[in-house]
């Protein structure tokens, strides 16, 4: 319930909240489904493209059941279990310093993909 409020939240204040493109490669920790998210919980261990201090947090990596016309939802590959290695690409946001979250609408090119 905790998250959805939180998800709830990040979406409302998407206008305000500072928000850029992120590529990193981590673990996939745990899924999560909430009423209009759901995702990952990756580790970052390589940061490809974004801020430094990523390296090592736990991050959400979610959709959201947005209007797809609006916002082009991205994708998460349905193979990705526990403690795989996955690749990520979305857009990172922020409420405040070194509190990330990562965004797969707005882009059909955003993802989750299991790294081979």
């Amino acid at each position: 319930m905790r998250l959805y409020i939180l998800l709830l939240v990040l979406l409302a204040i998407s206008c305000h909240v500072s928000a850029e493109d992120a590529k990193f490669e981590g673990r996939a920790l745990q899924s999560f489904q909430e009423i209009g998210a759901w995702g990952w919980y990756i580790t970052v261990d390589r940061i490809i493209d974004g801020p430094e201090d990523m390296l090592g947090q736990n991050i959400s990596v979610y959709l959201t059941s947005a209007n797809p016309k609006e916002y082009p939802p991205g994708s998460i590959d349905p193979e990705i279990n526990v403690g795989d290695n996955v690749s990520v690409f979305g857009q990172l946001q922020t409420t405040e310093p070194g509190s990330y979250h990562v965004l797969l609408v707005g882009s059909e090119e955003y993802c989750i993909q299991l790294m081979s």
